[in-house]
């Protein structure tokens, strides 16, 4: 299982328990929460859901034809 479909099946956000979103930007695998209007990382595969390591999404920078969710 991979982590788009973990996501989509099993996670929830730490802070709000609401769904995420898996999303590939800058090569870089995350996984966003609309709800916080943050994101979390995946590294090797794994996803940090740890409230400390969330950043705003107005962080990401995205192309314009790119949409964050």
């Amino acid at each position: 299982m991979n982590v788009k479909e973990m996501a989509e099946e099993f996670l929830a956000c730490p802070k709000c328990l609401g769904n995420l979103i898996y999303k590939e930007i800058e090569e870089k695998e995350i996984l966003i929460c609309k709800n916080c209007r943050v994101y979390y990382p995946v590294e090797d595969e794994i996803p940090i859901l740890l409230i400390e390591d969330a950043k705003s999404i107005d962080e990401l920078k995205v192309g314009a034809d790119e949409n964050i969710f």
